[in-house]
């Protein structure tokens, strides 16, 4: 016989049940005895879920996994005996069941004989054992199972007496908040609703000290409780406590009312019920605010005196105030009076007061203009548009951020969460002013909160506006007492008068003859005969009648009345004889008719207004008429005025509704007055009622702010004032692109504020200004493209002609050294080789003679394309300076001297008398420009007269104070209005004005008169034939007149064909006064002298004379022996050059002719040389000479412009010695770049393409200048 499981275990001491867990649910299979002598866990086995989810194998919950388990005061482990049995059992018994045998209940009867245990007393629950139904109950007690209360002097809750478990079970299931306070520490343990209480703290302050727990409270609670506990059984009064409590996600200002009994028993402790009565307490205290608020501004009489009533009455209640501001906005009835009473609501706010900040806050603004982007001014409005007031954060970015953190300390000391405006409304929705209250930081913004605010914000209007009332009422009875005053003193000095009068009506009456005719009433009497019987001097000034009335023939006053009345007064004569009264208007003669100013003739008359009465016996017969004549006249041309008026307004009324403009008159509040037809038309606004009209409604709504300000300055102005803008309306163009409408507003302003002008719709001129601008920056576009690549196309054609003209004089130089060779004794012997070697180079020089030629030709086309460009871009400017004009003569001598010797003719350059009469020395001219037309004559005469018999060219200087024509010259008309260059402020001190004049006469081919009436017209030559056989551009001449006219002068010309030609222009100077610094370089001319350049036989060239004229610089003369014998001076030259043909060619022509040459490709390279010369401060042993440096403009790495600003600031900074020579050698020939090389520091401007003559001519210049002189420009 086997021994089963449960055999093993029935006999064992331990208190064990096995659970088989192969059943389809795991349940208790077998309970031992004993554990069925402990009858109440054994009746709850089956019960007691917490037990069952521990050792259940299929439960989730995370319990499951630990080996023991506390139920029942036991202590409990499972383990499992193969896959089918677990075994559950109870390791320790925390409270031994003999202990409190007394308290268990009787066994229950178990459910089934397995468990069937022997006769032992059952044990109550507790609520740490019992099923608990409610979830947060549940979570709560088991909050408190997981304290370690074995920490506190209660010890662990197995260690419990039944007594506190039976007070903790009561504790839990009260629904009040409730706690216990146990132990002498006061250890804390609380219900679920006290935890609701607590906030934040719980359940942290599950099983703290009353002084952890509570630190604020733990005095005054441990005082209760030290005197509750010696008074047992005594009334425990309940207590007031005011926290704050952390809950609903920030610190709450609570009250709460708290009672402590202290435990009856053996538990040690205090039991506490809490009560909150926080709505009661805020209730109470906003109650009474109001109350101190309403009783306090009842005794205000002067809004002044309400709003300062308003602030010490709210600023006791710090906690429900702790800021405010209240801003007033009311204007005074009296300006004179400060506190006088209030006329209605301004765009404009006064501070009347603040509370809890500092009084020079930066935000608070002691005037607020309403209108204003400023936060506080845009919360007011905001908050005016309806409603008791406004909610503002922090976050909301409306109101500074100073005004939530820069206060005073009050109330909390918390930095303000929110504001709210409140507009302090009347009855009839008239804001007398704004509070700005800070809110309780502590409190939450509900409806209560919101409906107290309700209540504050209307006992403040109501009583504002009663304040307000009987400030009025008040001033109203103290005028209507002065005023009644004023009357009883007037009626006093009336009744005077009266008095007076009453004496004076007697002679009143005597003077009534002279008032009459001072008043200007005409009175007379008439007997029923028509005879005259009395009249006062007035009627006969109104009449014209004749005074001797007496003499007269009757009725003589028909007279002097005008014909088309007659009539009329026959018929009211017999009116008044018939005994009726009667009145009317007459028309009396003047003895002249008006004159008006249009020279208009008619007839004049003077009206008057009679009245008559006819004069009765006492039987009532009619003896005469008795009437009055009141002159009128002013007031029929006053009645004619009106009707004139009447009609010039209808035909003005017409104009306006015909008018192609619309027109319209604003009031002074911007709304609409009047509007013509065409307004409506333009705005698309519909046609209603003038005060219906809503201009607001047709603008778009981001130009309203512009027509505000427009109109403000129209105001401002008090004149008229025009502007733009565009309308909702859409206009399409004829691209059939659809744009707001545009509009032109003319408008002006009257003295009353209003508003009238004039709309035109300029849609149309927009959209073709538009299209305008845009072909305007396209053709701007393509003039700068043109301009850059005319710029281009200069600088790439001048370096390689440079080095042409460079290899031109080079082979030159060699072909003259071959001629010397010829002539030795080598070639002595050897006469056809030299006869041979001479036809060679003879040859070779023709050649070389070509290519200048042709590159002085390319270059000059250059020059002109360059000229023409600036022309066309208008910036070409006259830059003149102060010079001798012969200067003039002389460079243009010797610089066409060698071009004539090779043409064989006769260059002739002098001045006439006039220089000398005159006494022309020092002048103003612009050289360069006068130099450049001076080049485009004298090129054209020796190209056109180098081919005939007779050559000859004669350059003469004249000088005249006015413009002299010659008689001969066909002068060209000026063909627009020049500035005048001489009237900058630099001449103001200069000498009188004069012309200086140039005729270059030759003996060319001459031009017949078609031909001639081509000339001076862009790209224009006389014949198609003069490219062909001569060359150029057509655009000399033309350039010449140009600049002619831009220097004040004129140009012509005389020609005859198979003759010659004659130019002659002038341009405007003025005499000035030698510089300081300069001495007279160029003695002027003689009247009469001249330079005559003899030709020299054709290819005849003297090797000495070539040498020199390649070394010696620019402008000196080769005509003495002794001088052309001198040896040229011999130069440590440094060319900085990219382009290495360039550098090449110029560098191999100069070493030719003896001087030293270095190289560098760019600034970089330049700068590095430099510090091996002499200028350097640490040179080498054996450093450079440098006599100059040549330096191209335009390289890579550094341009020439950027490197010589670099030597120039190494030099003024001593980190050069001396000063460097530095020539710029660049294609980059317009005037402005020119100067920018100066600017940048160079001493002088050689522009390719350049011979080697002319580079070296300029080296010498700047060799002899010294340091800090500038040369001239080549």
């Amino acid at each position: 016989m086997g021994i089963t499981i449960q055999d093993i275990y029935e006999n064992d001491p331990r208190p064990t049940f096995l659970v088989d867990c192969q059943t389809e649910s795991p349940t208790i299979s077998h309970v031992n005895p004993a554990l069925l002598a402990i009858p109440h866990i054994a009746q709850s086995l089956h019960a007691h879920d917490a037990l069952r989810d521990w050792w259940d194998p299929e439960s989730r919950i995370a319990a499951h996994h630990k080996t023991e388990f506390l139920h029942g005061w036991c202590r409990w482990t499972k383990f499992r005996i193969d896959h089918r049995w677990l075994v559950v059992t109870i390791v320790e018994q925390l409270i031994p069941t003999d202990d409190h045998q007394e308290d268990l209940q009787e066994p229950m009867k178990p459910k089934s004989s397995r468990i069937a245990s022997p006769l032992l007393e059952s044990r109550p629950d507790t609520i740490f054992t019992v099923k608990i139904q409610s979830p947060d109950l549940r979570e709560h007690v088991e909050r408190i199972r997981k304290v370690n209360w074995s920490r506190t002097s209660l010890g662990p809750i197995s260690s419990w007496s039944y007594e506190l478990h039976v007070l903790v079970s009561t504790l839990m299931l009260e629904t009040r908040p409730a706690a216990l306070f146990l132990g002498p520490e006061h250890t804390t343990l609380y219900n679920l609703a006290y935890g609701a209480v607590t906030g934040s703290r719980h359940p942290a302050i599950l099983g703290q000290s009353i002084i952890d727990a509570w630190p604020e409270l733990a005095d005054p609670i441990s005082a209760t409780m030290a005197r509750t506990e010696k008074t047992y059984f005594a009334a425990s009064p309940e207590e007031e406590y005011h926290l704050m409590v952390e809950r609903h996600g920030f610190v709450e200002e609570a009250f709460f009312m708290l009672s402590l009994v202290p435990l009856v028993g053996n538990v040690r402790g205090m039991y506490s019920m809490v009560t909150e009565v926080t709505k009661q307490r805020l209730l109470e205290r906003r109650v009474d605010a109001l109350l101190n608020v309403s009783q306090s501004i009842s005794k205000a009489r002067k809004i002044k005196d309400f709003w300062a009533r308003i602030a010490q009455a709210i600023e006791p209640y710090e906690y429900d105030f702790p800021v405010a501001v209240l801003y007033s906005q009311c204007e005074l009835l009296d300006p004179q009076d400060s506190n006088g009473a209030l006329r209605g609501p301004l765009d404009r706010c006064t501070l009347e007061w603040t509370i809890g900040y500092r009084p020079d806050h930066p935000d608070m603004p002691q005037y607020l203009d309403l209108d204003s982007d400023f936060g506080l001014a845009r919360a007011m409005t905001d908050s005016a548009k309806g409603g008791p007031a406004l909610l503002f954060k922090e976050d909301d970015g409306v109101l500074p951020a100073s005004l939530y953190k820069d206060l005073e300390k009050r109330a909390f000391g918390d930095p303000l969460r929110a504001f709210l405006v409140v507009p302090i409304w009347t009855y009839d929705d008239t804001i007398m002013g704004y509070l700005l209250v800070g809110l309780n930081t502590r409190q939450p913004y509900d409806d209560k909160y919101e409906d107290w605010i309700k209540s504050f914000s209307n006992l403040l209007g109501a009583s504002a506006i009663s304040v307000a009332l009987h400030e009025e009422e008040i001033r109203n009875h103290s005028w209507q007492e002065e005023q009644a005053a004023r009357d009883r003193e007037a009626l006093n000095a009336e009744v005077a008068t009266l008095t007076k009068e009453a004496g004076d009506v007697a002679e009143k009456l005597r003077n009534f003859h002279d008032i009459a005719d001072q008043v200007g009433l005409g009175y007379f009497e008439i007997s029923i005969d028509g005879m005259m019987v009395d009249a006062n001097e007035t009627y006969f000034t109104q009449t014209g009648q004749r005074r001797d009335y007496g003499d007269g023939s009757p009725f003589a006053y028909k007279e002097c009345v005008y014909e088309g009345d007659l009539e009329m007064v026959e018929k009211k004569w017999e009116i008044l004889i018939s005994g009726e009264p009667t009145t009317f208007e007459i028309r009396w003669k003047k003895a002249a008719n008006k004159v008006h100013e249009n020279g208009r003739v008619s007839d004049d008359f003077l009206w008057t207004l009679a009245a008559c009465v006819p004069i009765k016996s006492p039987d009532g017969t009619v003896t005469g008429v008795f009437g009055c004549n009141t002159d009128i006249t002013a007031q029929k041309e006053a009645t004619q005025a009106l009707l004139l008026r009447s009609e010039a307004e209808r035909r003005l009324a017409s104009f306006t509704e015909l008018a192609p403009v619309g027109l319209f008159h604003l009031n002074p509040d911007l709304s609409m007055k009047y509007c013509n037809d065409q307004w409506f038309r333009i705005t698309n606004h519909p046609k209603i009622p003038m005060d219906q009209v809503e201009w607001r409604s047709v603008v778009y709504e981001d130009q309203l702010e512009h027509c505000y300000r427009e109109i403000e300055a129209t105001r401002q102005r008090q004149g008229a004032h025009t502007f733009t803008c565009h309308l909702k309306k859409h206009w399409k163009g004829p691209d059939d692109i659809s744009t707001p409408t545009w509009i032109l507003v003319a408008a002006t302003a009257y003295t009353d504020d209003s508003i009238m002008g004039t709309m035109t719709d300029i849609s149309q001129l927009k959209w073709a200004e538009a299209i305008q601008k845009s072909r305007v920056e396209e053709a701007l576009e393509s003039k700068r493209q043109q301009e850059n690549f005319i710029d281009m196309t200069s600088h790439e054609m001048r370096n390689p002609l440079s080095a042409m003209v460079q290899c031109a004089d080079s082979i030159s130089t060699s072909l003259s050294e071959i001629n010397v060779l010829t002539r030795g004794p080598v070639l002595a012997e050897q006469p056809v080789l030299k006869t041979q070697l001479n036809d060679l180079t003879s040859t070779s020089l023709d050649a070389v003679d070509t290519i200048q030629a042709c590159a002085t030709h390319q270059k000059r086309i250059v020059d002109d394309i360059l000229t023409l460009s600036k022309l066309d871009s208008k910036l070409l400017v006259i830059s003149p300076i102060v010079l001798q004009p012969s200067m003039l003569l002389n460079d243009t001598y010797k610089m066409f001297k060698e071009e004539a010797n090779k043409a064989r003719i006769d260059l002739q350059v002098k001045c006439d008398a006039s220089i000398e009469d005159l006494q022309i020395d020092w002048a103003i001219l612009d050289p360069s420009r006068v130099l450049q037309v001076l080049i485009n004559l004298l090129t054209n005469a020796i190209k056109f007269t180098q081919d005939q018999d007779e050559r000859r060219v004669e350059v003469i200087m004249g000088a005249s104070l006015d413009i002299e024509m010659m008689s001969d010259i066909e002068y060209l008309p000026q063909e627009a209005m020049r500035r005048d260059f001489l009237l900058g402020p630099e001449w103001d001190g200069a000498g009188e004005v004069f012309y200086l004049s140039f005729t270059v006469r030759d003996t060319g081919c001459g031009l017949s008169p078609e031909h001639k009436a081509k000339l001076f017209h862009r790209f224009s030559q006389a014949t198609p034939k003069t490219h062909v056989q001569y060359g150029g551009s057509g655009l000399g001449l033309f350039i010449s007149r140009e600049l002619t006219e831009m220097q004040g002068g004129t140009i012509g010309v005389s020609s005859s064909q198979n003759v010659g030609s004659t130019f002659c222009f002038c341009v405007k100077s003025r005499r000035a006064k030698p510089p300081p610094s300069l001495t007279l370089s160029h003695p002027p001319l003689n009247s009469g002298s001249s330079s005559t350049l003899t030709p020299n036989p054709p290819h005849t060239h003297n090797p000495n004379e070539s040498d020199a004229a390649e070394t010696a610089p620019r402008g000196e003369e080769n005509d003495s022996a002794s001088k052309s014998a001198e040896p040229p001076p011999i130069y440590h030259i440094l060319i900085v050059e990219d382009n290495l043909i360039n550098q090449r060619v110029l560098s191999a022509s100069l070493r030719k002719l003896g001087h030293t040459i270095h190289v560098a490709n760019h600034g970089v390279e330049a700068l590095e040389h430099l510090s091996r010369t002499v200028f350097s401060l640490s040179p080498p042993p054996q450093p450079l000479p440098l006599t100059a440096i040549l330096m191209d403009m335009e390289m890579p790495i550094m341009d020439g412009l950027t490197a010589t600003r670099r030597i120039r600031e190494m030099e003024d900074k001593g980190e050069l010695r001396g000063h460097i020579p530095i020539i710029a050698v660049s294609a980059n020939a317009r005037r402005e770049q020119v100067e920018e090389a100066r600017l940048a520091g160079v001493d002088g401007v050689v522009c390719k393409p350049c011979r080697v003559g002319e580079v070296l001519g300029m080296v010498g210049r700047v060799a002899l200048l010294g340091v800090g002189d500038k040369g001239g420009e080549l």
